[in-house]
């Protein structure tokens, strides 16, 4: 049972964490043989051996005979009870990563359904490849916003809700659009660089020197996938576009939840702070 990032051995922790690289996993992620490998209760260190076919302990979850704490197989202290016992590992990343061999649509859609839906779930199989082609994926994303935000100026103006705006079948027919559609990858690549520093800045700032600047970028790129709905729900999406950031830096850099929210809505409040002063100065 080893690391899928830096191949440490993961037997006997008293944590889901790989005391090497930080990574985050769950005892549920890899397959045992069966009858060959125990699960301890983290309070009383009562054990169970798994037994079904993936050597792990039936049901799931169950309350413990030793001590009546609830137990969950995937948070489970765990050590093999038998010689050249091997945790075969389940996952090695996501659809995404692996979108060669599965298909890109399918990877893309599944990786912005995941990191929408469950970014904790995503961040924690993404992690085990960095080379995730995260900057790529928030291009995509940002590509799909503009789409988004193009079909609701057309709503928009053809309702007559929006008149004051200009025509968008006219923008679609003049250079502008060209030079947009080139300005897109250029400031979405710098946002995540920007906004990675920030972040890292603050976790530098709250005594955590242990992530890579790189694994800012990451999160702040993948939680690109949730741009459409800051435009559709500006306040809503705002406010999932940072619980989904929050939730990368956490994992990807191995941190609190405290740290991970302050580096995250520290840099955020700035940019609202210069963006309302600015337009009080120019109105």
């Amino acid at each position: 049972m080893n690391c899928v990032h830096c191949d440490y051995l993961l037997w006997n922790l008293p944590e889901n964490r790989c005391p090497e690289c930080g990574n985050a996993f769950e005892v549920t992620d890899f397959a045992f043989p069966p009858d060959k490998v125990e699960f301890l209760c983290r309070h009383c260190h009562q054990g169970y051996v798994g037994t079904d076919d993936r050597g792990l302990p039936y049901p799931r979850k169950f309350t413990c005979v030793g001590c009546c704490h609830p137990l969950d197989a995937a948070e489970m202290t765990v050590r093999p009870v038998a010689d050249n016992v091997v945790g075969e590992a389940l996952h090695f990343g996501t659809p995404w990563q692996h979108r060669r061999r599965v298909g890109f649509l399918r990877g893309f859609v599944d990786a912005v359904a995941r990191i929408s839906i469950s970014p904790g779930e995503y961040f924690r199989l993404a992690a085990a490849n960095s080379r995730d082609g995260s900057a790529g994926f928030s291009i995509l994303c940002a590509y799909v916003a503009l789409a988004v935000f193009a079909g609701l100026l057309l709503l928009f103006h053809g309702s007559g809700l929006a008149a004051w705006l200009p025509d968008p079948l006219k923008l679609m027919k003049s250079p502008a659009l060209v030079i947009l559609l080139i300005a897109v990858p250029f400031a979405q690549i710098a946002w995540n660089y920007l906004y990675g520093l920030l972040i890292q800045a603050v976790l530098l700032g709250l005594g955590h020197h242990r992530g890579q600047y790189e694994s800012s970028v990451r999160a702040v790129a993948l939680g690109s996938a949730v741009l459409p709905a800051i435009l559709l729900l500006p306040p809503v999406g705002l406010f999932w576009y940072l619980c989904v950031v929050c939730s990368g830096i956490e994992t990807l850099h191995a941190t609190t939840r405290a740290k991970a929210l302050t580096a995250t809505l520290i840099p955020m409040l700035m940019a609202l702070n210069i963006a309302l002063g600015t337009w009080y100065f120019v109105s």
